[in-house]
């Protein structure tokens, strides 16, 4: 009898019901070392010759067994089916056959597993989406016109930043602040219930945290317990130094070797740095952690986190906090965000106006466009015709600016150029934002536009900023708006008002000089008063002269 060749050979798993005779499977890292061929040796993956496994036999006495298709059994020994084997010129009917029905049952077995795949991914999707979408990314198109507004200086928050290796002197220091912020808590069994009740919440969060990032983080980025660790410490420094802040403020400060409180420079960049969009955690976990502490600590301490935060920030803001607030944040930007804006009761009132807006006689500018809103004419050009700038008492809030009567009344106008930029990108990444800062940027922008504007509204207490100069002052404005989109502007009736106003400005102005000509005085006004009625007589003289009775 002829030696045949045999093509291919392949097995599966481990169940050695049937014997069957070995056929085609083209991968042969998919060959399982568990075949028993002949002799109970082991097939090898480098085995091509059958008779180099088995010498001495021919193809016609070797048995050999698939081990794990579930099948029934079609042939013991291949000598007794020659249709198995095949010559040189290509494979008989049933090997083809056998060939395709394995090919089908591994395509099963594939699709069954990018099912389970697929259903996985979209669990962990999901759980990770059900969080509230709130620490964006800044887009792109921000970024290229100010980068370095957007970028941390000394310290990182959150994990967006964490492989910054410029950032990297302030880590130790965030582990000894975590070690010192639970050290205010004397008794030691206290300490110990409180970090574990801190640790324990945290890292229960994970599917929140994640879902309150926009930049989604695959578990293989940031495992679970690196992000709860780094969530962690990050709040407990957060704390740490708001408290320290505060015992700064009232003096009572022990920590006098720390570097933080020895320099003022880094004061200013954490301030800087905590108000990025992107350089935050989410503010349940600043809760939760000072919720946990706030009963163990000594001497009384401020019922909120929002409310030890604006302590910190409270250069850049000019009101008092009220402690009744029932306000939720997200994270610290929106702590300034909220903050900054009309206190809640005042807030449907605006959505309103705002909604009326949009059938206001006033064309609609273009989307997008803000070279259409605010003010027609800069401050300078408002007051010489004839509009005074005052500045505004009631600063409840810092959108609080009025028009009555000729006057404009501005609370102490806020330029920090960072947390503005910050504050409007936020408002540009979430969802339904009614663009008030955005809308203040374009107000600001409208009514400073040369250093005269700048040394008129000092004049009036408006702006108070010494230490940065015009030029810079101007710079700032000119790009702050470049690449934001808008769609509603705040201020569009009290623009509308002080734009018509200033169009009868020749009217007003004519009466005004003859004011301030004639009636300055009471013996200008008598004057004038005598010369109209010296006028009348001359007039009349002359009428019944040229026509007499």
């Amino acid at each position: 009898m002829r030696k045949q060749s045999i093509h291919e050979i392949v097995c599966c798993t481990d169940d050695h019901s049937f014997p069957l005779p070995l056929v085609a499977v083209q991968n042969w890292s998919n060959v399982s070392n568990k075949f028993c061929i002949g002799t109970d040796q082991k097939w090898s993956q480098n085995t091509t010759n059958l008779e180099s496994l088995v010498p001495g036999c021919s193809y016609s006495h070797i048995s050999i067994f698939i081990v794990g298709y579930k099948s029934k059994p079609i042939c013991s020994d291949w000598g007794k089916s020659s249709n198995w084997w095949s010559d040189d010129k290509g494979k008989p009917a049933k090997m083809i056959e056998f060939q395709q029905e394995i090919q089908q049952v591994e395509e099963i077995d594939k699709k069954k597993e990018w099912h389970r795949e697929i259903t996985e991914k979209l669990h962990r999707k999901v759980e990770s989406g059900s969080g509230c979408l709130s620490i964006h990314t800044v887009p792109t198109r921000l970024r290229r016109v100010k980068d370095e507004a957007y970028n941390c200086r000394i310290v990182s928050i959150g994990p967006l930043h964490l492989g910054n290796h410029d950032l990297a002197a302030m880590r130790e220091r965030k582990w000894a602040y975590m070690h010192h912020l639970f050290q205010r808590i004397e008794d030691r069994q206290q300490f110990l219930e409180c970090w574990k009740e801190c640790t324990s919440a945290v890292y229960d969060l994970d599917s929140q945290i994640r879902g309150c990032y926009a930049k989604r983080m695959s578990h293989k980025d940031k495992g679970h317990k690196e992000l709860a660790e780094v969530v962690l410490i990050d709040g407990c420094f957060i704390l740490e130094l708001f408290l320290r802040y505060e015992e700064h403020l009232n003096m009572t400060l022990d920590y006098q070797s720390d570097p933080i409180f020895n320099s003022a420079w880094m004061i200013a960049a954490l301030q800087h740095d905590l108000a990025l969009l992107e350089n935050q955690i989410p503010f349940m976990i600043l809760e939760r952690v000072y919720e946990t502490i706030k009963p163990h600590l000594k001497n009384s301490r401020p019922n909120s986190v929002a409310s030890l935060a604006l302590t910190f920030f409270q250069p850049m803001n000019y009101k008092a906090f009220l402690e009744d607030w029932d306000t939720q944040y997200n994270h610290l930007l929106d702590v300034l965000h909220k903050f900054y804006l009309p206190s809640n009761c005042d807030i449907s009132v605006e959505i309103e106006m705002i909604t009326e807006m949009k059938h206001h006689s006033r064309p609609e500018p273009v989307f997008g466009s803000t070279k259409k809103w605010g003010f027609n004419f800069c401050a300078s050009e408002l007051s010489a015709a004839g509009i005074e700038f005052q500045k505004q008492q009631r600063t409840d809030h810092l959108l609080n600016i009025t028009f009555s009567r000729g006057v404009i009344k501005i609370p102490p106008i806020f330029i920090d150029d960072s947390l503005l930029r910050n504050l409007i990108a936020f408002e540009q990444c979430s969802l339904g934002s009614l663009h008030h800062m955005t809308s203040y940027a374009i107000l600001l922008k409208s009514l400073i536009r040369s250093p005269r504007d700048i040394r008129l509204l000092k004049q009036r207490g408006i702006i108070s900023s010494d230490w940065i100069r015009e030029e810079e002052y101007l710079s700032q404005l000119k790009s702050i708006l470049d690449e934001v989109v808008v769609k509603e502007f705040y201020f569009g009736d009290l623009c509308d008002k002080v734009n018509a106003y200033h169009g009868k400005f020749w009217f007003r102005r004519g009466i005004k000089y003859i004011y301030r000509t004639y009636f300055s005085t009471a013996w200008s006004m008598i004057s004038f008063v005598a010369a109209i009625i010296l006028f009348i007589l001359t007039a009349l003289q002359t009428f019944f002269t040229v026509r007499p009775r």
